[in-house]
């Protein structure tokens, strides 16, 4: 009787334990969405939707694409302060179709600072990290951002084809997460 009331003790002692953990371990992963577009809704695209395509699709029927003509792709602007609060880095995420390796595209992600402080700008070129071609291919980038943004900061999200004579390229599913 002394031992089972001993091990019930511990257990609950422990699991309390484990919860307080997890939720110190969770409360310091704080995130919001900034920018998540399966392109089968286009709300918040600033140019009409041209860019759309149903050629490939990583899921549903559309996806992003940047022919071989376009240099600048169409943009989403939205405020830091879509965010409860200012975050200090941003998670990318997305699926790329490449048709073939010859294909030069950048996400760019941009925050505009109204003049107040330098803008800041960041790139991920996807010819580092798409090898495979003729298929989907998932692609992640952790940015981080400078301690002075304010909330009314705009984050500004587009694709840079830098060489628009290499092939088309599409993407699909991305999402742009502020983190603290």
């Amino acid at each position: 009787m002394i031992v089972r009331f001993t091990l019930t003790r511990l257990v609950t002692w422990w699991g309390l334990l484990a919860l307080g953990l997890l939720a110190t371990a969770c409360a310091g992963r704080e995130k919001c969405t900034l920018i998540a577009s399966d392109f089968e809704q286009f709300q918040g695209w600033v140019d009409p939707p041209a860019f759309l395509s149903t050629e490939h699709a990583h899921s549903g029927r559309y996806a992003y694409h940047m022919d071989r003509q376009t240099e600048f792709g169409a943009s989403f602007i939205t405020p830091l302060s879509a965010c409860p609060f200012v975050p200090r880095r941003l998670w990318l995420s997305g699926w790329v179709y490449y048709p073939t390796g010859s294909v030069s595209a950048t996400l760019v992600v941009a925050i505009n600072c109204h003049g107040r402080r330098p803008d800041v700008w960041e790139g991920f070129s996807l010819d580092q990290v798409v090898t495979r071609y003729g298929v989907w291919v998932p692609v992640r980038k952790y940015i981080r951002l400078p301690q002075d943004l304010l909330p009314s900061d705009e984050v500004k999200f587009y694709v840079w084809h830098g060489n628009p004579y290499t092939d088309s390229a599409f993407l699909d599913d991305l999402k742009l997460e502020g983190l603290k």
